[in-house]
């Protein structure tokens, strides 16, 4: 990464093509696609603001949701289960859906 890169919000992290690492206070780490990520969160109209990111994040590890966890970008693949996030685009037309009421 170089030094004048700056990452607000989670669309300047994909635009970058990078990925997000996250560490609990447990010690637990992973890599979370940011793009998926973003789309997540828009779907859900939650901040995408990086200081702001960890608020509906939860640990695979222990299951908490540290306010303290660390988030950092990464140009690394991302790691853990694959389906939190709907795999095709009718699974996200169906979470749009379902959001709405």
């Amino acid at each position: 990464m170089g030094a004048n890169l700056k990452f607000e919000v989670l669309g300047d992290v994909v635009r970058h093509g990078f990925n997000l690492a996250v560490q609990c206070e447990c010690g637990h780490r992973g890599v979370i696609d940011a793009a998926k990520m973003e789309r997540w969160y828009m779907c859900h109209m939650w901040s995408t603001k990086k200081h702001e990111l960890r608020a509906h994040l939860y640990c695979l590890g222990c299951g908490g949701m540290p306010p303290s966890a660390r988030v950092g970008i990464t140009a690394s693949l991302p790691t853990g289960p694959t389906g939190r996030f709907p795999s095709n685009e009718e699974g996200w037309k169906r979470l749009v859906r379902g959001l709405r009421g």
